[in-house]
């Protein structure tokens, strides 16, 4: 591992397997800490024991939304300074004002280019 760079934490949430495993193992190659899970609900039984530094979140999921799981973290004190950044394959206006009424103005649209997740990943952990 590179000395100089942050290792930083993240929780990734999304219920696409293939899509998760591989931005997971893109995001490790960068020298990010991934814990991975596969709906809103173990997403945030996963922060019980993990603490990240961002969440990576799709929108749409079974269980528990990717919104829902926000407005849960956010209304807890201890993980309500965790960002989020939305990933989502909706292109549905729906979807974005629901975005806007939870609070969430950055969402990025899947397919997403690896190098645009880096960014701002790089802007939200630098910005804490």
């Amino acid at each position: 591992m590179i000395k100089d760079k942050k290792f930083r934490r993240v929780l990734l949430v999304d219920d696409e397997v293939g899509f998760a495993e591989l931005l997971r193992d893109l995001l490790v190659m960068d020298n990010y800490e991934v814990e991975v899970a596969h709906d809103g609900q173990e997403g945030l039984d996963k922060l019980q024991a993990f603490q990240p530094d961002v969440i990576i979140s799709d929108v749409v999921m079974p269980r528990l939304s990717g919104f829902e799981m926000f407005k849960k973290v956010k209304a807890t004190p201890e993980m309500a300074s965790i960002p989020f950044l939305f990933i989502t394959g909706f292109q549905d206006e729906r979807v974005l004002a629901e975005a806007r009424k939870v609070g969430v103005f950055g969402i990025l649209r899947k397919p997403v280019d690896i190098e645009q997740i880096e960014n701002r990943l790089r802007d939200l952990t630098n910005n804490r």
